[in-house]
């Protein structure tokens, strides 16, 4: 009786989970600014979002995204960065959750059946024969890019630019101004 709630607790608390989600300021905020959106924004987290794979992160990336930041999102096994195309006007959190929760389905409907039955397959293939693992990991690059590519197809639409995510740069250090007439 006792394990029941303690496995409900346990699935609540990964619903409200936040890694260290990169992000960085496109307007210029002072680092008093920044710290105080971070803050405000984790606060905003609420676990009520049903149906993306990383709930609490897409709650936070909304509440970032709203405020005028470049963030980090991950889209099934593609990492990219998702800003306004404009930084005028306001834009509601709610607003940009929706529409990081629509895309990311969107990108998950395309995702075929043959592709949910194949990864593990082969990735369990790999454990014993090497070359699957070698495939597996050449095919999951590829379809990183696919869904990079539908992810930007829905997200640009509706007024966001989206770049892949370079693991390279340092998530802490803060990009340039990117000025507003330098837009897509």
């Amino acid at each position: 009786m006792i394990a029941i709630p303690v496995v409900v607790v346990t699935l609540a608390a990964c619903a409200t989970k936040l890694r260290n989600v990169p992000n960085h300021a496109l307007a210029m905020q002072s680092t008093t600014v920044v710290e105080r959106d971070r803050r405000e924004c984790e606060r905003a987290i609420t676990g009520q979002v049903k149906g993306a794979w990383f709930p609490a992160e897409l709650e936070f990336a909304a509440c970032m995204i709203s405020r005028n930041y470049e963030v980090y999102v991950q889209v099934l096994d593609a990492s990219v960065d998702v800003r306004r195309a404009s930084l005028r006007g306001k834009i509601a959190s709610m607003r940009v959750l929706t529409d990081l929760m629509t895309c990311e389905q969107v990108v998950q409907g395309r995702v075929s059946v043959v592709e949910m039955i194949a990864r593990p397959a082969v990735t369990i293939a790999g454990l014993f024969f090497w070359p699957a693992s070698v495939g597996s990991m050449a095919a999951a690059a590829k379809l990183s890019v696919a869904r990079q590519r539908n992810y930007t197809a829905c997200m640009q639409p509706r007024g966001y630019v989206v770049t892949p995510w370079d693991a390279k740069t340092d998530p802490g250090a803060e990009k340039p101004h990117i000025p507003e007439s330098a837009s897509p």
